[in-house]
């Protein structure tokens, strides 16, 4: 069975459109799904609202997911004003029913949770009592909490696993992102390989990783120029989830992140004390392939952090990047049901 292709809204953040704009969007360029990550992408949760957002993408053919961010009230980008992490997620619950999404995607935090004020083990704690209150919900509207290695990386995966069985994999299961787990020091076919059985949805995008002094820098790149194995992503998302749709998040235009694994005073280990030997050295694997192809920084227009408006041509750069990635997973993956006709 071939994949369906879809689009997370994040991958055209910058291109000003509403979620009707999306949905011709992904018509117009022939994908089979549009996953909204953030709250922004939907102007309003009123039924009239999603129920025509649900009418107009049936009419395109197209199938809807929806999302949110933080649901975990200890992570910094956790937002209190609009509620308790269970009534957030119990909110998306019945808006994903009314839009025929089958998973509200969602996340812990970012890596910076993992040495914050607040114990990990107790981010972890939080996240299980959240999910476990809106799991009725889940069960009632046959909608699935699909949590996310987020943030690069805020759960390795065996621990984003370990979240899903101690809750219950009937109600949750793994937003799977491809792009994240390098910044953590791990090989995104490891994630594929222990998340793939739990997937419900999925970040694709390609990361260009190689070796430096202090360790490894690793960089999110077009499809097809980096050095993460996408196709045998792919193959074990065929075998494990063959019905998860493949959406690719294109995250361009910002600078390469160090994996300073070979400094000692980096902080890096105090974030991952407990990294299996074994899962690391596939993550060094990886930077020395990336070495061994000549890769490096990528030749992007780049915005900097905490800049009021992107430079000049970051906005049509993020256009064209997504849509030469949408090229090369139809043609070079195979990806997409639109159109085909075996």
């Amino acid at each position: 069975m071939t994949q369906r292709l879809g689009v997370d809204s994040y991958s055209l953040r910058s291109q000003g459109w509403d979620a009707f704009d999306f949905l011709a969007y992904a018509a117009r360029i022939g994908l089979d799904n549009v996953h909204f990550s953030e709250r922004r992408n939907l102007a309003s949760l009123d039924r009239s609202y999603l129920e025509s957002l649900k009418r107009r993408a049936d009419e395109l053919g197209l199938a809807l997911e929806i999302g949110l961010g933080s649901f975990d009230k200890y992570a910094a980008s956790f937002a209190a004003d609009l509620g308790s992490g269970e009534q957030q997620l119990g909110t998306y619950v019945e808006a994903a029913a009314v839009v025929g999404s089958p998973i509200v995607r969602c996340f812990l935090g970012t890596q910076v949770d993992r040495n914050g004020p607040v114990p990990f083990k107790q981010h972890l704690e939080e996240c299980v009592r959240v999910l476990r209150a809106v799991a009725p919900a889940c069960r009632k509207h046959g909608v699935k909490i699909a949590v996310e290695n987020h943030g690069g990386v805020d759960l390795l995966a065996r621990e984003l696993r370990w979240l899903i069985e101690e809750v219950g994999p009937d109600t949750v299961g793994a937003c799977l992102d491809t792009g994240n787990p390098a910044y953590g020091g791990e090989d995104p076919v490891l994630s594929a390989e222990l998340l793939a059985e739990y997937a419900v949805s999925t970040h694709v995008r390609d990361t260009a990783v190689w070796e430096t002094e202090d360790g490894a820098m690793a960089q999110w790149t077009v499809l097809g120029q980096g050095n993460v194995d996408l196709k045998r992503i792919l193959a074990i998302l065929a075998e494990k989830a063959p019905h998860c749709p493949v959406d690719l998040e294109i995250i361009t235009g910002v600078a390469p992140a160090a994996v300073p694994y070979l400094r000692p005073d980096s902080g890096f280990w105090s974030l991952y004390p407990d990294m299996l030997a074994r899962d690391f050295a596939r993550f060094v694997a990886l930077a020395k392939d990336g070495t061994r192809r000549g890769l490096g920084p990528r030749q992007q227009v780049v915005m900097q952090r905490g800049a009021a408006q992107p430079p000049a041509g970051w906005v049509e750069q993020q256009l064209r990047d997504f849509e030469t990635s949408v090229a090369f997973a139809k043609q070079e993956l195979g990806l997409g049901q639109r159109g085909r006709t075996g």
